[in-house]
């Protein structure tokens, strides 16, 4: 849950401040902040499941662990972050602790993103140390220890950790740098995901006619590249709708307002409103692009 105030950055955001976020970025999380866009995602049966689920599922957790489970309905505040936590856990000789239920519904996503148990996916273990640091809020202390459990298709599995104390403090650099450029109107570039393309479509809407020139910049060769890459996907499209959409998101996210975008080696592209979205029009030149240059002898010895 966002805090209501909008002066802290919650468990569920501070993933997004190190782009490890699968719901957001820093810079949708930027434009929420600045723009007051909607926190709410649309809720999807898996995650009305997951909430209904949680309940019996904490109810397991305190018999099979022997824990005291306290509700936490309010939000807590600690410095630039806070965090509504599923429960606070007290277990004897730990004390008080931060417990977050994860419902799995899907073998194939527990053999991938849980790599069968082996990891926690890096979000969840940002979210819970969060919680951990958070604790009491300001008028308590941290939480020493927390717990990930994770439900997958009504078995059980259990990953107990301990404070992370560099990823507390960069918790802090990062939230403090996130506020400092939303008082600033400092503006972060998107990261260039999928998940941005619905942003970049409503807030960059085409000024046609606009050109960004960057066909003198060397170092978006690569750029171009991705241009070509994203034509050959497009026309490959029915094996290659992935690869085409990740590219297109990096695209538009350099484009952003502009309608044409000039690159190094003659590449460029146009991006034009397609019914509700932006539909990316390159053109690549019929001859291979150069290799880059080699990198000078004096940078492969600097430092």
């Amino acid at each position: 849950m966002p805090d209501p105030l909008r002066k802290t950055i919650s468990a569920t955001q501070v993933p997004a401040l190190f782009n490890t976020s699968p719901y957001q970025t820093r810079w949708m999380l930027w434009n929420r902040f600045v723009h007051g866009l909607a926190d709410e995602l649309p809720e999807t049966s898996r995650m009305k499941w997951g909430k209904l689920l949680q309940a019996p599922i904490m109810a397991e957790v305190a018999r099979e662990w022997k824990l005291e489970v306290i509700a936490n309905p309010d939000y807590y505040r600690r410095g630039l972050v806070g965090a509504t936590r599923d429960a606070t856990i007290v277990a004897p000789g730990k004390g008080p602790g931060a417990v977050e239920i994860k419902c799995c519904f899907d073998y194939a996503v527990w053999a991938a993103e849980w790599r069968g148990g082996r990891c926690v996916p890096r979000h969840h273990e940002i979210q819970l140390q969060t919680q951990m640091l958070v604790g009491d809020g300001d008028g308590g202390p941290s939480y020493q220890w927390g717990l990930i459990v994770a439900w997958v298709c009504a078995d059980l599995y259990y990953f107990e950790r301990r404070p992370v104390i560099e990823l507390w403090n960069r918790m802090g650099i990062e939230a403090g740098r996130f506020f400092r450029s939303v008082e600033r109107k400092e503006e972060p570039d998107p990261f260039g995901v999928p998940i941005e393309i619905p942003w970049l479509t409503d807030l960059f809407p085409v000024r046609e006619g606009s050109v960004l020139d960057l066909s003198a910049e060397h170092g978006h060769v690569k750029t171009a590249e991705d241009v070509q890459q994203y034509r050959w996907h497009a026309e490959q499209r029915l094996g290659h709708e992935k690869a085409e959409e990740e590219l297109k998101a990096k695209l538009l996210g350099l484009a952003k307002d502009n309608s044409r975008v000039l690159l190094p080696c003659g590449v460029s592209y146009t991006q034009r409103k397609h019914g509700k979205g932006k539909r990316i029009m390159p053109y690549v030149p019929d001859v291979p692009l150069p290799a880059p240059p080699p990198v000078p002898e004096t940078m492969l010895h600097a430092g």
